[in-house]
């Protein structure tokens, strides 16, 4: 009789742990409660049987744990809770060394970042700090990792020539 309430309390115990796995968000209650039942079962075991009884529980115990961690991560459940992660869905960073010297329009106003228009794409872009209107004729000086540095073309009425 003794050996079943001592089997009940480890079984009670690793359904509490279950229960805080997939329906209780975080550590609570039912993983404590569970870790104290296998314990208290483990304890009993232990004044009842011995250290050969309790090492037999402890060994049986820790079966039955890997195999229920084992079926666990095989149901529908773990896969909703778990980040799953593909190489195959991996995206390289954009390169955008083919848009330097490439002109283009300020979208929006630039002060110091906005949007611009190159060939009918649009991508977020950054000036050197200096304030620039919408639909001013652009040109890409540079690119910094994913930044594109524009800066503004000078009209040969701006620049002096005239």
């Amino acid at each position: 009789m003794e050996a079943l309430i001592i089997a009940l309390l480890i079984i009670m115990g690793f359904i509490f742990i279950v229960v805080e796995v997939f329906l209780v968000p975080g550590f609570s209650v039912p993983g404590l409660m569970g870790i104290a039942m296998i314990g208290y079962g483990i304890f009993r075991a232990l004044a009842e049987y011995g250290g050969t009884g309790a090492f037999f529980t402890v060994l049986i115990s820790a079966v039955a744990a890997v195999l229920l961690i084992y079926i666990a991560l095989k149901t529908k459940t773990a896969g909703k809770v778990s980040l799953l992660y593909n190489e195959e869905d991996a995206k390289a960073v954009d390169d955008y060394s083919a848009l330097v010297g490439l002109e283009g329009v300020a979208y929006t106003h630039l002060r110091p970042s906005g949007t611009a228009v190159f060939s009918d794409r649009r991508c977020d872009v950054v000036t050197n700090g200096v304030y620039i209107e919408r639909d001013t004729p652009i040109r890409v000086e540079k690119i910094e990792g994913t930044r594109i540095v524009v800066s503004p073309i000078k009209t040969m009425a701006e620049s002096g020539n005239v």
